[in-house]
């Protein structure tokens, strides 16, 4: 299950369907997460690109949970 600890890194290498949040969050804060943010853990990415944390933590465990 993500965490907010994790790198992102981690998240997409371990789920790399969860890729499409990390682009859908691109489109909400006009920076390439996934360029800027790779080795940031997803809280601190949060805090450094101003994307709900809790709601995107919502997302990506979704994803997992969609495609298991």
């Amino acid at each position: 299950m993500v965490t907010a600890d994790m790198e992102i890194l981690e998240i997409i290498h371990r789920r790399p369907e969860t890729l499409a949040v990390f682009r859908r969050l691109e489109g909400e804060t006009g920076r390439c997460i996934c360029c800027e943010g790779l080795f940031l853990t997803l809280a601190e990415a949060a805090c450094a690109f101003g994307f709900d944390l809790e709601g995107t933590l919502a997302d990506l465990r979704a994803v997992e949970g969609n495609e298991r």
